[in-house]
């Protein structure tokens, strides 16, 4: 039972602390390649910390660092291509994770224990990735939201950008100290000071 709980706090608590990245924020192909450089990196670290500790501690030493490498490479995945599917594998991989993680830690039961406890464990990566399932509609309204606010934004600046141009032009025609008053006065109503 308490495999249940702490399986389901942490995938809880995962899939709700998880936003999308603003798109952006999307990564350059380099910044891809070396992003995941430093994800092998740090699994390879912590594969070489798990080979100091022996039996039952290195398997779960193992399972966390595979777990951890594959919800980086999940998270860099969302980050160079923020979709739906890809936060769907996000938070599959969480769920695999702290899965895999459980069935390691049941390995600690004996009989009718170990059964329960597996059981607990794979109904909780159930509903997590049910959960998962859901969530990808909504990280698809989110991208399409964000997508369609820079749009409009940008629309807006352009018209802006044409409405200063053509204020500028009248002013231009005017004597002296009237342009410069005209000028300051279109400025300030652009926001270009």
């Amino acid at each position: 039972m308490w495999i249940r709980l702490a399986c389901t706090f942490l995938l809880a608590g995962a899939g709700a602390a998880h936003a999308l990245p603003l798109v952006d924020q999307a990564l350059t192909r380099d910044d891809v390649k070396a992003q995941k450089v430093r994800i092998e990196e740090q699994y390879d670290q912590a594969q070489t910390r798990c080979r100091r500790v022996q039996g039952h501690a290195r398997e779960l030493c193992n399972e966390r660092a595979r777990g951890e490498r594959d919800i980086q490479q999940a998270e860099l995945q969302l980050q160079a291509e923020p979709t739906g599917d890809n936060d769907q594998k996000l938070r599959t991989a969480r769920a695999e994770a702290a899965y895999s993680l459980a069935l390691v830690r049941c390995k600690d039961f004996d009989g009718q224990a170990r059964g329960v406890c597996r059981d607990d464990a794979k109904s909780v990566f159930n509903e997590a990735k049910a959960e998962a399932k859901l969530q990808r509609e909504v990280s698809e309204q989110e991208l399409r939201s964000a997508v369609t606010v820079r749009d409009r934004t940008a629309q807006q600046e352009r018209v802006a950008e044409t409405e200063f141009n053509a204020a500028r032009e009248r002013c231009e025609v005017l004597p002296g100290e009237g342009r410069a008053n005209c000028l300051l006065d279109a400025k300030k109503r652009f926001g270009r000071l």
